[in-house]
């Protein structure tokens, strides 16, 4: 056999009874969801896309970097357009399909099995360090060829697929693909092509705009891992360009999609969309085609349908037809960047297109001449890197001049991690960091494994605010993996006044045997001193002896804030921030609303009114605190500052008036004015 075409043969009754087995099965499509790294996917085992219908939208795909940060702001996943091709030749005959997972109307896959395995326990002690953190394991059988009679000819294949992802610091930026496809089959598939379609848009981006995603090709990376994009300045093909009067929008426009750009005053500078992002199959991985290459062929489109185009992407109907597939992938995009492919265009060379700001890619492997019972295999890469996110979410110049730069540096080093672990056959080297206290939170209607409450405590007699944080406890028998023995040593408490994202603060590190002084169970709920007034996110992470920690996979979804002690004294009733100046000022964006009653009773009722003495709001406050809030994510309320009757509160001066309802104190009153300018 020709070592060059295929990987290995096995005996045709086994694929046969493979094959019968899978068709004896019920035809479904099962997704499944990886959130354990940066990068979070709900895909088939081969990393096909599936639509993530549990946020209220039936034409997305779950796809971002980092996952978490579109979760926990509920804001919708990226959408790409997402699309497996299969195309070859059988007795002479083009014979091609394509696969969207929610767009299966010729029944192409007629079985996939998907197990999520997650190879992590926190309060427990076993590790397999031979496996992922987190994997997608199963199978995919395609239907059987058929004649020339059918409207819709296929091939049958069995396909072996694992989707993987790690949380390790430094390997938690990338889903690694191991696929390998069998012919089941009863015929030769010639000249067989498998290829990876999408659009890739990146992170949310809450501008709207289009055309600004770039591409690069770096010479040091991009053979192994191909164009690399990332979102910069909004150029249309047609009309004028953006224009932003605020800074730093007037210096370098929506490039990473600023979250101030459009509005004078805002405190929102955070980039939105700083990452950079690359796909591929990775050629070292690749059974070598039938000219004993390991080829990646990577064509790059323009899915602009409303401006001029030259090279347009021909539509799925076209491509799966065998000679205009490869036709399509033999235009095999120049390696070069947009700005270099655009300014070749201009000069007449034809190198690129101008077009290409909202492009559309496709990587392929083949052509392969593969028999029944024969097998290819390949690693395919989704990977990502960010600018450090301590200056991201500040935005500004300091960020939107450098973001691509600096991301580009941080997705070299992730990808020298992940071409580490294929060396290595997918285990981490060296040390391993101690079972993370919590898994992700709030997935789909899922609770934060870390519990997080505002409460108090007495620290040398006197009353002090502050959370009661609640995690699962490391096994106090954990050995570690690799060298076998007990070095588990403290858990560390972070905090962030941001994001999920952090920055986070190291307010705390509580050795194990202080820990397991608070244990109950199974978990452990310690008190923590906090500013009170102040909405924070917390993380808890578990560290070694020798300083290895665990990723920051445990965190709350939405802030807490400490809760202010409750007094009968109302005249120290204040509101904060008064005046409110069309934000409140934290840099947390669940909380721009978030307007304070501090120093109230504990049971009380908060009125609100016009000038004109018009009722517009009324609070019950009833959790014997000392504060409530107006427009706070972390309240049952959640009202964004809203009247009674759903209306946004409008600019202007208003009047409140605070009634206790506290045993001995009925009736007492407090009245003060609020000043709202938007």
């Amino acid at each position: 056999m020709n070592c060059a075409k295929l990987v290995f043969r096995i005996p045709f009754f086994v694929v046969l009874l493979l094959s019968l087995t899978c068709i004896l099965h019920a035809q479904e499509v099962v997704k499944k969801t990886l959130t354990r790294g940066k990068m979070w996917i709900s895909c088939l085992p081969n990393g096909a896309l599936e639509y993530e219908d549990d946020y209220g939208t039936s034409n997305r795909f779950l796809d971002g970097y980092p996952g978490y940060y579109a979760h926990r702001n509920y804001l919708t996943p990226v959408s790409d357009v997402s699309r497996i091709f299969n195309v070859a030749q059988i007795n002479g005959r083009n014979v091609g399909w394509s696969y969207r997972t929610s767009r299966n109307k010729d029944n192409v896959i007629a079985y996939a099995q998907s197990q999520l395995v997650k190879n992590y326990c926190s309060y427990g002690y076993q590790y397999d360090p031979a496996e992922p953190e987190e994997y997608i394991s199963g199978i995919m059988q395609s239907n059987k060829w058929t004649d020339a009679s059918k409207t819709v000819p296929h091939m049958q294949y069995l396909l072996e697929a694992k989707a993987m992802v790690w949380s390790f610091p430094k390997y938690s930026d990338f889903v690694m693909i191991k696929c390998t496809l069998t012919n089941t089959d009863s015929v030769t598939f010639s000249n067989y092509y498998y290829a990876r379609y999408l659009e890739p848009k990146g992170p949310f981006n809450p501008l709207g705009t289009t055309y600004d995603k770039e591409y690069l090709w770096d010479q040091e990376v991009s053979e192994d891992i191909g164009f690399i994009f990332y979102d910069d300045t909004s150029i249309p093909p047609t009309g004028t360009l953006p224009l932003y009067l605020y800074p730093p929008g007037n210096i370098t426009g929506d490039c990473g999609n600023p979250g101030n750009i459009k509005t004078a005053g805002s405190n929102d500078k955070k980039l939105y969309s700083p990452s950079l992002y690359a796909f591929s199959f990775i050629p070292s991985s690749i059974t070598r085609n039938k000219n004993g290459e390991q080829k990646v062929w990577r064509t790059i489109v323009s899915s602009s349908g409303s401006a001029p185009t030259e090279d347009n992407f021909p539509g799925s109907d076209v491509i799966v037809d065998w000679t205009s597939f490869t036709s399509f992938i033999s235009k095999d995009q120049p390696k070069v960047s947009w700005r270099d492919a655009h300014q070749s265009y201009q000069l007449g060379n034809l190198a690129g297109s101008l077009y290409e700001r909202s492009p559309r890619y496709m990587y392929t492997i083949g052509p392969y001449d593969i028999a029944p019972g024969e097998s290819i295999e390949w690693v395919e890469i989704w990977i990502a890197g960010q600018m450090d996110p301590k200056i991201t979410l500040l935005g500004d110049t300091t960020a939107t001049l450098h973001f691509v730069e600096k991301g580009l540096h941080n997705l070299k080093e992730n990808w020298a991690s992940a071409k580490s672990l294929l060396q290595n056959n997918f285990r981490v080297p060296g040390n391993l960091p101690p079972p993370t206290p919590a898994d992700q939170p709030n997935i789909g209607n899922a609770t934060n494994e870390l519990s997080v409450v505002a409460a108090s405590s007495t620290v040398d007699g006197k009353p002090v605010s502050g959370v009661n944080l609640t995690w699962h406890a490391v096994h106090l028998n954990y050995q570690d993996p690799l060298t076998g023995l007990p070095d588990f040593y403290a858990y560390n408490i972070y905090q962030s006044d941001i994001s999920v994202e952090g920055p986070w603060n190291l307010i705390r590190t509580v050795p194990v045997e202080e820990a397991e002084k608070f244990r109950i169970n199974q978990k452990i709920t310690y008190f923590q001193t906090v500013n009170v007034g102040v909405p924070y996110r917390y993380c808890v992470t578990s560290i070694d002896r020798d300083g290895n920690e665990s990723a920051k996979t445990g965190f709350t979804s939405f802030p807490i804030a400490a809760s202010i002690f409750p007094t009968d004294h109302l005249a120290s009733i204040r509101v904060v921030p008064n005046p409110f100046r069309q934000e409140s000022g934290f840099l947390d964006r669940s909380e721009i609303k978030r307007l304070a009653f501090v120093n109230i009773p504990a049971l009380c009722t908060i009125k609100i009114y016009t000038l004109a003495l018009d009722l517009i709001r009324t609070i019950e406050h009833t959790n014997g605190k000392g504060e409530e809030t107006w427009g706070s994510n972390t309240t049952a309320h959640q009202d964004y500052m809203l009247t009674d009757f759903a209306m946004n509160v409008m600019p202007g001066v208003y009047i409140y008036i605070v009634e206790s309802h506290v045993s001995g104190h009925e009736g007492e009153s407090k009245a003060g004015k609020i000043v709202i300018i938007k």
